[in-house]
């Protein structure tokens, strides 16, 4: 059987506090702010609105990059849709924290504590507004043929999901799970003892509309890397298992498998700081790195006999895997097409004015 995580492309130099914003699931869109941006907890929230190709992205990266050179510390979270954009910056400073952030849908956001915390950067004050209204076929239909794209790539990953679980319930029969038990509480008890923790979802991996991503940010944090070698989709059950063990003694971060929210795809133990991911079994061994080949919990006999019917499902698992990403590709040319619209009305120079009077705001709001 293939092996779909081999499929991703890690995306390179993205930092040790980088995870995507949200993840394009079976059940449409799944957003992470509330897991990293907590208004109250806030010195001040910019929350952004505009139209596709207005500035949002370059804004905030500017603001975070300005307030980094001021010794500023930045959480980025990247657009899950478009690895090349921001959907938000956290920056902390001097015991005080700013967010700025794209609330615009799919992660429309409005204020909680509006003035008081929050106040809203509308990029349509920087727009010709009468150039856009002439185009407003043009824009009417794009947009749909980008909702429309997205619409089947989450009917895909529906199916995706169901065959997964299809997957899954031939497999636990060949599965002994006591073994695996006890392998899981052999990692846990090698790490010294914490209290009981929260399970937390980091989204790591992200199909976008430029193809299947993944930010190494787990390993990057990690002093100790676990590869579980994946055998016929197993993988992802021991770290299932091993997830609960875990929490027992710190918090872990879960990142899920795209489309299957509840499934693992890497796990980070924070009080351990070891990180576990999944791996082809034809992984070359690297140093420093500890394997678990899932083959060791599998019976020989047991798979022999649903074999056949695991490689069916895993093939119909592909091609469903194939129709998401093909459909997001559809979305990204309506979606691009919207960008060169709006990009041709909007006044860059009036952008880059509040830009930089956002980036000396921030800068007084830390004390950087």
């Amino acid at each position: 059987m293939s092996d779909l995580f081999t499929r991703y492309t890690a995306l390179k130099n993205s930092g040790s506090h980088t995870y995507f914003a949200g993840a394009n699931t079976a059940d449409g869109f799944a957003g992470a702010y509330e897991d990293f941006i907590g208004e109250p907890e806030l010195t001040r929230l910019y929350i952004l609105k505009g139209g596709s190709g207005t500035g949002k992205s370059s804004l905030m990266k500017a603001c975070a990059e300005r307030a980094v050179q001021r010794g500023a510390e930045v959480t980025t979270l990247l657009c899950s849709s478009d690895q090349s954009s921001a959907d938000a910056v956290i920056l902390r400073g001097n015991g005080r924290s700013v967010a700025i952030l794209d609330g615009t849908a799919p992660h429309t956001r409005d204020p909680l504590l509006p003035g008081a915390v929050s106040c809203i950067v509308n990029a349509g004050d920087h727009w010709n507004a009468s150039a856009l209204q002439k185009q407003r076929e043009e824009i009417t239909l794009r947009t749909l043929e980008k909702k429309a794209a997205y619409e089947r790539a989450y009917r895909f990953l529906g199916a995706y999901r169901h065959l997964t679980d299809v997957l899954h319930q031939l497999l636990l029969p060949c599965l002994d799970t006591e073994k695996m038990a006890a392998a899981a509480d052999r990692i846990v008890s090698s790490f010294s003892a914490g209290e009981e923790g929260a399970v937390k979802t980091r989204y790591t991996y992200a199909l976008s509309m430029t193809g299947a991503w993944h930010l190494p940010t787990f390993s990057e944090r990690a002093k100790t890397q676990f590869r579980i070698l994946d055998g016929y989709g197993s993988g992802c059950l021991f770290l299932q298992m091993l997830s609960r063990k875990l929490s027992r003694h710190g918090t872990v971060l879960f990142s899920p498998v795209p489309a299957c929210p509840d499934m693992p795809a890497e796990l980070f133990c924070e009080n351990a700081e070891a990180s576990f991911s999944l791996a082809d079994e034809r992984t070359e061994a690297q140093d420093g790195v500890r394997y678990v080949n899932m083959q060791r919990f599998l019976d020989r006999k047991e798979l022999a006999g649903v074999r056949a019917r695991l490689r069916f499902t895993d093939r119909c698992r592909q091609t469903l895997f194939d129709g998401a990403l093909e459909s997001l590709a559809d979305a990204r040319r309506a979606h691009f097409a919207l960008e060169e619209i709006y990009k041709s009305a909007m006044d860059f120079e009036s952008l880059s004015r509040e830009k930089d009077r956002l980036c000396d705001e921030i800068g007084e709001l830390l004390g950087i």
